[in-house]
C-alpha cells in the first residue's frame, strides 16, 4: 500500500526543487 503522506511529500519536494531550478535558470539567463 502506498503511503499518501509520503507520496504528497515527495511531490512537494519535487515541485520545490523544480521551482528553485527555474529561478536559478532565470537569473543566469538560461
Amino acid at each position: 500500500m502506498i503511503d499518501i503522506l509520503s507520496l504528497g511529500w515527495g511531490s512537494f519536494l519535487a515541485l520545490v526543487t523544480f521551482s528553485v531550478a527555474l529561478v536559478v535558470w532565470g537569473r543566469n539567463g538560461f
